[in-house]
């Protein structure tokens, strides 16, 4: 399916990205590095704990990408991004790259050498790739429900050489019972808006984290961005959903069970939604 506006939408889109990066998202980052821009958080963020992680374990038995065996409710949403597998890096990466940076500046104070990661909405797999460098003793596994993505996912990370990743074609609301309790820490990079149904995929995600185990949502928030954004977006973004605000997220994290529930700005109309699976579930 492609966006309602066809091919030139997304044109629209990819060159309103560029431009909002160039023009806004590179700015305040440099702003934000000088410490002109503080640090802005709403509500309790989780401790950092130091405890061992996970390991490896899904980058050891599966050494080619796990496909789904047959057809999802959802496919229709992600056909776009089936197709767009090998040339969807370039498209987002001046806009997604400088989000990023700032979710890895803060996410780097919880993220240690042997954690086991989730990216829930692996797109083309550069963060994957990115997060796996990271964590030398453990790994990160990468799902999506496009099969495109899953297969350009695992290309990439074989060509970088990182063997400490793994690639499932999933829906994230109905993730695989083999991953229940298996990740220190769940992540999405601009996927969450995605999610046609997002309590089934906080609920999923949930399940698939070991107690105490985070999860990070890193998506656009801010109310006034919403408004401004949306219209483009669901003129021209191929299945888009819809934005949740921080107080949104926050609420619907705590509603499935997390704790620590919080949001933590990093660039104009982006941020963190973090929480955390209590230590007893």
């Amino acid at each position: 399916m492609s966006a309602p506006g066809g091919q030139f939408a997304e044109g629209v889109l990819v060159q309103a990205m560029w431009q909002y990066a160039a023009l806004v998202l590179r700015p305040t980052q440099a702003a934000r590095r000088s410490g002109f821009v503080p640090r802005s958080t709403q509500g309790n963020a989780p401790v950092p704990v130091e405890r061992p992680g996970l390991g490896k374990r899904f980058s050891v038995t599966l050494d080619t990408p796990l496909m789904l065996g047959a057809a999802t409710e959802h496919d229709h949403l992600v056909e776009e991004f089936d197709r767009m597998g090998e040339i969807y890096e370039a498209y987002v990466r001046p806009f997604s790259t400088p989000i990023m940076d700032e979710a890895l500046a803060e996410l780097s104070r919880y993220i240690r050498p042997d954690w086991r990661l989730l990216d829930a909405g692996c797109g083309a797999g550069r963060e994957a790739c990115r997060l796996a460098r990271l964590v030398p003793h453990g790994e990160v596994v990468g799902i999506d429900l496009a099969a495109g993505m899953v297969a350009a996912s695992f290309r990439s990370a074989r060509a970088k050489g990182l063997d400490n990743t793994a690639f499932i074609q999933a829906d994230v609301g109905a993730l695989p019972d083999m991953l229940t309790g298996a990740f220190d820490l769940a992540y999405s990079l601009l996927a969450h808006h995605h999610y046609p149904e997002p309590e089934a995929a906080a609920r999923a995600i949930f399940r698939c984290l070991r107690p105490g185990g985070l999860y990070a949502v890193i998506d656009a928030g801010p109310e006034w961005f919403a408004k401004l954004s949306a219209p483009l977006a669901a003129w021209a973004d191929p299945g888009w959903i819809g934005f949740h605000t921080p107080d949104q997220f926050r609420a619907l994290d705590a509603f499935v069970g997390f704790v620590d529930c919080c949001w933590i700005s990093l660039l104009p109309g982006f941020g963190i939604a973090l929480a955390r699976k209590p230590d007893v579930a």
